[in-house]
C-alpha cells in the first residue's frame, strides 16, 4: 500500500480514528469544519485575542536612523552632555519595607499596643 501524500476521505463514511472526517461533524465545536472559524485561524493564523503580529521589519535595529533626532543620546543619564535624571520625570516610589507591610497587615487584623510601638519604632528609623 502506498504511503504518504495527500489523502481524500469518502464523504458520508464514518472514520473511527478521524473526528475531522466524521459523517456528521460536531457543529458545537468552534472549528473550520463546522464553519466556526476560518481555516487560516485553525492552522496557526492570528488569534484575535492576541492582537496583530509584529513583523521582523517593525522591530528597530541599531543601524536604523534615530527616532528622536533632536534629543542627545545621553539624555536621562547623569553623566555627559544632555539633561540628567530630571528629564525622565519623578521617580516611582520605593518599594515598602516588608517588615512594615507585615506590621500594617497585622494591625488591620488585630490592633494592639505592641504592634503600634513596633510601627512607631519603624517610623523613627525612617522605614
Amino acid at each position: 500500500m502506498p504511503r504518504g501524500g495527500k489523502r481524500q476521505g469518502t464523504p458520508g463514511k464514518a472514520y473511527s480514528n478521524r473526528t475531522d472526517l466524521a459523517a456528521t461533524p460536531n457543529m458545537s465545536m468552534n472549528t473550520a469544519a463546522s464553519g466556526g472559524m476560518s481555516a487560516s485561524m485553525s492552522h496557526g493564523g492570528t488569534n484575535p485575542m492576541q492582537g496583530p503580529m509584529i513583523g521582523a521589519d517593525e522591530v528597530p535595529n541599531l543601524s536604523d536612523p534615530t527616532m528622536r533626532p533632536g534629543e542627545n543620546v545621553m539624555t536621562g543619564v547623569n553623566v555627559g552632555p544632555g539633561l540628567g535624571r530630571e528629564a525622565l520625570g519623578p521617580m516611582p516610589p520605593a518599594p515598602a519595607d516588608p517588615v512594615r507591610q507585615v506590621l500594617e497587615a497585622l494591625m488591620l487584623m488585630s490592633p494592639n499596643p505592641d504592634l503600634a510601638r513596633a510601627m512607631q519604632r519603624l517610623e523613627l528609623e525612617g522605614r
